[in-house]
């Protein structure tokens, strides 16, 4: 069987007539044998807790990322991509498998809910992993970093956890008495309730962060796998910019610069109970200063800064290699970060900045460049998307798929609206637990809403936002009597699509 390189392929290609009108190559031009010559290289940046905002490609001036904002002016930006379920563990399952969380019965992180939903009674248990299609290929996905929930299906190249722990202490003495002698120009932060650490700097040259020092394993398996010559999946997971935040000064984003906003007293009043009670106790965010949240905004933006210096590292090496043009590069994250906005930190609630992440897709032999999709997508649709570029098979059995048709602009319309969710019964925090359950968020274009979709909890408690007028999201018209058909609507949208799926 004669092998043709990729210049001569993509000619062979464009001769046959498999050219889309928009000048991506089609999918099916993979479809033509199985051999592994023909397939892409994958490089697959994942970060953990990183909002899309983090970014300054999505439209933040004091964002300093211009590697991953360079890749994405190559490739394809998703503007609106939203996240299945608000923290790590279950967002990352759905991510792998195409399936929405309620499907694979994991709905949060924690312990079991003492009532179980109605919806673990439908739960699958033998679900896709979308993973191993690669394998099925000859091509042995490799990863670095953090290998949350996706344990038994990678190769591990190695990881380096972070320099301190969620409270902020450090893990090794050297780090300790460096902390001791030198001190921090910007003091850490600590939230109330469960002491996370989120912010703070640290008298640490960046080569000395774990970010760093998994950029090095990174570039040091990537070279790996260019060495020997054959297409390869590479998943570089970041720990970063989840707690503990800490940052070197040299990356600290000058908090002045940095115009987020904070709630007022007004905006507060009209938010669920759920959020004006459990979630404000769990995130201690109104118990912070307007100088801590500073130090903290600026030390959380300068986490992922530090982390796009490692991806610019990554991807001098494929430029050197020459394997730029016929590698995917894909950039991600499991879920946002709330930063005081509604007065709230971390995670786990349905606000943009929580359910929207970066997601970019480059690579300039199969895609175009500076393409911006502004219709809202979700990440079960990531793995088949990277599934169809590779002239890999997606099953029909799952959620997810292929998002091919809105970039090579087929189509303009996608789902009637995203979806999100969490069982907050099964959270590992007592006071997330207390008379809750499963919250469903419902987003179309225009609007947002929140509620207890569950048989357990017989106040729905729900939010409504309208996103063309209140981008921010801070007036609640859940309970105003003219938004009653709206409600209606959007609960239908729900029911349809949980009984689908």
């Amino acid at each position: 069987m004669k092998y043709v390189n990729r210049r001569e392929f993509i000619k062979t290609g464009i001769s046959a007539g498999l050219m889309s009108s928009t000048g991506l190559i089609a999918s099916k031009v993979y479809a033509i044998g199985k051999r592994k010559s023909k397939r892409p290289n994958i490089l697959w940046i994942m970060m953990d807790d990183c909002r899309a905002d983090a970014l300054g490609c999505y439209g933040r001036d004091w964002a300093q990322t211009p590697n991953m904002d360079s890749i994405a002016n190559q490739g394809v930006r998703f503007a609106i991509a939203i996240v299945q379920n608000p923290v790590c563990v279950p967002s990352r399952k759905s991510m792998k498998s195409g399936q929405y969380p309620h499907t694979l019965g994991v709905m949060a992180m924690g312990k079991p809910a003492n009532v179980p939903g109605a919806y673990m009674k439908k739960a699958r248990l033998n679900v896709v992993n979308l993973v191993n299609s690669w394998k099925q290929v000859g091509i042995k996905p490799v990863n670095v970093g953090k290998r949350h929930a996706y344990q038994k299906d990678w190769i591990s190249k190695g990881d380096r956890g972070p320099n301190f722990n969620n409270n902020g202490k450090p893990r090794r003495q050297s780090i300790k008495l460096k902390l001791e002698k030198s001190g921090s120009r910007y003091p850490e932060v600590i939230t109330k309730t469960h002491k996370w650490a989120i912010g703070g700097t640290v008298p640490l040259e960046p080569e000395e962060i774990s970010t760093w020092k998994l950029g090095d394993l990174a570039v040091d398996a990537l070279k790996e796998l260019i060495a020997n010559d054959e297409p390869f999946f590479l998943r570089v997971s970041f720990h970063a910019p989840h707690v503990p935040c800490r940052v070197p000064t040299s990356y600290f984003i000058d908090p002045e610069k940095i115009t987020l906003p904070l709630p007022t007293e007004e905006e507060l009043k009209n938010k669920p109970r759920f959020e004006r009670e459990n979630l404000h106790i769990y995130a201690g965010g109104l118990d912070l200063t307007k100088e801590q949240i500073k130090i903290a905004r600026g030390t959380y933006y300068g986490m992922v800064s530090l982390v796009d210096t490692q991806v610019g590292r990554l991807v001098g090496c494929l430029k050197k290699a020459g394997l730029i043009n016929n590698t995917i590069i894909a950039i991600n994250s499991d879920q946002g970060f709330q930063l005081g906005e509604h007065g709230l930190w971390k995670k786990r609630v349905f606000y943009e900045q929580n359910v929207c992440v970066p997601f970019i897709i480059s690579c300039p032999e199969l895609l175009g460049s500076s393409k911006v999709v502004d219709e809202p997508v979700e990440m079960v649709d990531f793995l088949p998307t990277l599934m169809e570029l590779c002239g890999l098979d997606v099953p029909h059995s799952i959620s997810g798929r292929s998002l091919m048709p809105l970039i090579r602009g087929d189509i303009k319309r996608w789902r009637p609206a995203c979806f999100c969710e969490i069982d907050h019964g099964m959270s590992m925090y007592e006071e997330l637990r207390k008379g809750t359950g499963r919250r469903v968020m419902v987003r179309t274009k225009e609007w947002k809403m929140v509620y207890f979709m569950d048989e357990r909890v017989a106040d729905k408690d729900g939010a409504l936002y309208n996103l063309k007028i209140d981008r921010d999201e801070k007036e609640n018209l859940y309970n105003k009597p003219q938004y009653k058909h709206i409600i209606k609507y959007l609960e239908g949208l729900a029911e349809k699509w949980d009984q689908k799926n």
